[in-house]
């Protein structure tokens, strides 16, 4: 999360990406507008909740275990359903940077993507808003390895091969400040590497009530891949890449219902034997490409929007 402490104008419609004041409102979700901006075409929480209100909103022990509707059902539960996403995002950075190096994850929650980065030869560094998160990755990565900050300020002047925010760019009230700042601790040719929702996607298009990223006050932002792209290319980065990741294609009515339970298990962490509903769920989810294809052939299938990108 960002650390500026400059409050966010809640006076009029200013997009966080293009700082248009003329948006149009688009649904309410959780009590928030949500609008989207006429200049650039983002989607937008309006008002943008504080600093204050959304530091307030992280410390909440309820956000990591507990609160299904803003953050989860808990978190710590959840490495076994983050670490394929993990380990495959590392090998990238690591075959397309030589090798291992110098790695920040900001927002790193407690510190799955580190400890993992650190076992394969990273050198790591973590910021989290959370001070309880913060203290749990502290004690998941190795002294003398790597270490985690509260704040991005107290970096200093680090610089770094690699900075990765997974699931965080969503969260930021000021997406272009922070993604300038990373940036310029990025080493020349770093690379930067992010995830977030894809709001593109079928579900956030044709029954926004049930997609899961729509999640205000904890989402401020959701991004569509042009939209994710020119707020990437505004925050000092360049030769911006975007690879559509998580297909979750539409599937009938009542196999929908029928699966849901499976699938936020399988978000969870919690379903077990988990081999054998992953398995399961995959091969659900191959029959729903098949009737996607047949009945809304084009619809965006992706639910995630991964990213990668370079210092200009």
């Amino acid at each position: 999360m960002n650390d500026n402490s400059q409050a966010s104008d809640q006076s009029a419609y200013h997009c966080p990406l293009c700082q248009a004041n003329d948006a149009t409102p688009a649904l309410t979700k959780n009590g928030y507008m949500i609008v989207r901006c006429s200049a650039c075409g983002l989607l937008y929480v309006h008002p943008i909740p504080t600093d204050a209100e959304l530091a307030a909103h992280y410390q909440q022990h309820s956000y990591f275990e507990g609160d299904t509707d803003q953050g989860y059902l808990n978190y710590a539960k959840m490495e076994k359903a983050l670490l394929p996403h993990f380990s495959r995002r590392l090998r990238y950075l690591t075959e397309h940077l030589g090798g291992p190096g110098r790695l920040l994850d900001f927002g790193c929650a407690s510190g799955y993507f580190l400890a993992l980065a650190q076992q394969a030869g990273w050198q790591v560094t973590g910021v989290e808003l959370s001070q309880e998160m913060a203290r749990i990755a502290a004690e998941r990565v190795s002294p003398g390895g790597g270490q985690v900050l509260t704040t991005l300020d107290a970096l200093g002047d680090a610089e770094f091969d690699a900075v990765t925010l997974w699931d965080v760019i969503e969260h930021l009230p000021r997406p272009v400040e922070t993604l300038t700042a990373l940036a310029a601790r990025l080493r020349p040719d770093g690379l930067l590497m992010l995830s977030t929702p894809n709001t593109a996607h079928w579900q956030a298009q044709r029954t926004p009530a049930a997609w899961g990223g729509y999640r205000p006050p904890s989402h401020l932002l959701f991004f569509t891949p042009a939209t994710l792209k020119r707020t990437l290319e505004a925050g000092s980065l360049v030769r911006v890449e975007i690879h559509p990741s998580a297909p979750r294609p539409p599937l009938p009515r009542w196999v929908e219902r029928f699966t849901a339970p499976l699938q936020a298990r399988l978000a969870s962490g919690s379903a077990h034997p988990w081999t054998f509903w992953l398995y399961l769920w995959r091969a659900i989810r191959m029959a729903g490409w098949g009737w996607q294809r047949l009945t809304h052939p084009k619809d965006d299938v992706y639910a995630t929007l991964e990213i990668v990108a370079v210092k200009q």
